[in-house]
């Protein structure tokens, strides 16, 4: 076989050279994503990591802690950061020409020419679409990874909410169980002393009044203590915990930090940096590239093409061009005439851009209203917080003490003494429960404006 010539090998060569010619997902971003979400130690592979079962924690872990494990180890954002790796590797695939078709033909009975027999045919074309569509493609599939990646920092920030809630809220399960216990300890204490009035001749209603108080305090103990696997299952199942028999370590309840929680600069904030919102920005974009994807798959696509046919010699060897190749060098186009289809992609595409504005519209005006809420939650637990903290616990630790005195001397009835017990612990539980809603309000106002809220400017401290 003769061999191919020249023009056929670089019409071929530059075919393939376009053909390869796309845009691509910078890896530089995809690394520096990665390690936002999980660090500079390689994303943890869910078919090798270590279960936490030899890892239970004899004592609480802080939030960090939980936090850490939670976003390394959650199946859903490990789904979500992996659904926006595949949408990255979509990008350069839809810049890039439609693959060169290489075609070849033998000739069942040769064909007799002048200058020899025609033996077979190889062919190869590349098609190019409209001026500008590969570029459009290209475009819509960045903003859509984009927009996936957002989704990754949407989904992380609702894990992290989500943890901290229930962590906050199993914190002051144990604040509950403490104060509970404290005062059934003082009831039980307070009993001997009854029983003793009532030897020396005091009503026994008095003694019964504080043994049925007695019997309450136990049942909501027990009450609580029913609660704790429920409490601790739902951190667990936060974090992603694969052993949930046993119950984890109750935390601490901390006190909340001073931030700056006005509603008007953190809609600016969130209306900047909110991960949902900028999803649909990127939606938005990629929305406007289908559309105009629609209207550019009305004009033709072209292609190119060459075919070399290989000829035998001629029966008289001295006939001019005996055995040369014929090569032929063709273009193509598309006829686009069934505009009816067109026109229908090109409406869908532009009711799905509207859908999605609509979208970001619904989703601005839903942000809006969250964060009043959540600025509104986080401003009455702090007023809470002062209130109890500053005046109406320690008032009434004083009305206890002083009727306890009042209670020894007489003064006092024990029905007297029992109201100013569970003055103190319901007053106590309040400010136990105000700090609980600080801190999960703050949570949720700091995943709207996916940043820590600002520190108070004036330094106040709680």
């Amino acid at each position: 076989m003769p061999p191919i010539p020249l023009s056929a090998m670089l019409a071929a060569a530059a075919a393939m050279g376009l053909a390869g010619c796309a845009s691509t997902y910078s890896p530089e971003l995809i690394q520096q994503h990665t390690a936002s979400l999980y660090g500079s130690s390689p994303a943890p592979n869910p078919e090798t990591s270590v279960p936490i079962d030899a890892e239970q924690p004899a004592a609480p872990w802080d939030l960090a802690q939980c936090l850490d494990y939670g976003l390394a180890h959650h199946a859903g954002l490990r789904a979500a950061y992996e659904s926006w790796l595949a949408q990255t590797e979509a990008v350069e695939s839809a810049g890039t020409l439609p693959d060169p078709k290489l075609a070849w033909g033998e000739f069942l009975e040769e064909i007799q020419t002048r200058t020899g027999p025609q033996q077979r045919r190889i062919g190869l074309s590349q098609a190019f679409p409209w001026p500008g569509l590969l570029k459009a493609q290209s475009r819509k599939a960045q903003a859509s990874a984009e927009a996936a990646w957002f989704q990754v920092e949407a989904m992380r920030l609702q894990v992290q909410e989500r943890i901290t809630h229930a962590y906050h809220e199993y914190a002051f399960f144990g604040q509950e169980l403490r104060i509970t216990g404290e005062l059934l300890d003082l009831l039980h204490g307070l009993e001997p002393v009854v029983q003793s009035r009532v030897r020396s001749g005091q009503s026994q209603e008095h003694l019964l009044r504080l043994q049925i108080e007695i019997g309450r305090m136990e049942d909501a103990l027990a009450s609580l203590e029913r609660r704790r696997p429920m409490l601790s299952a739902r951190l667990a199942e936060a974090m992603n915990l694969s052993d949930r028999s046993v119950a984890l370590p109750v935390p601490e309840l901390a006190d909340p930090q001073p931030s700056q929680a006005d509603a008007g600069a953190l809609y600016a904030l969130a209306l900047e940096r909110n991960p949902q919102l900028r999803a649909l920005d990127q939606q938005l974009a990629a929305a406007s590239d289908a559309e105009a994807l629609a209207q550019l798959r009305r004009k033709p696509s072209f292609s190119a093409g060459v075919d070399w046919i290989q000829t035998g010699a001629a029966r008289d060897p001295s006939t001019p061009g005996s055995g040369e190749d014929p090569v032929l060098v063709s273009v193509s186009m598309t006829l686009p005439v069934w505009g009816s289809a067109y026109a229908s992609s090109e409406r869908g595409a532009h009711h799905q851009l509207q859908a999605t504005r609509q979208q970001r519209i619904a989703q601005e005006s839903s942000l809006r209203a969250d964060l009043e809420a959540s600025a509104y939650q986080w401003d009455d637990a702090l007023r809470r917080i002062r209130l109890y903290r500053d005046s109406l616990v320690p008032r009434a630790h004083e009305a206890l003490d002083l009727t306890l005195s009042a209670y020894t001397t007489g003064s006092a009835s024990i029905l007297d003494l029992l109201d100013a017990e569970q003055t103190l612990i319901e007053f106590e539980l309040s400010h136990s429960r105000a700090k609980r809603d600080a801190l999960q309000s703050r949570a949720q106002l700091e995943a709207l404006i996916a940043q820590p809220l600002p520190q108070s400017p004036n330094g106040d401290s709680l």
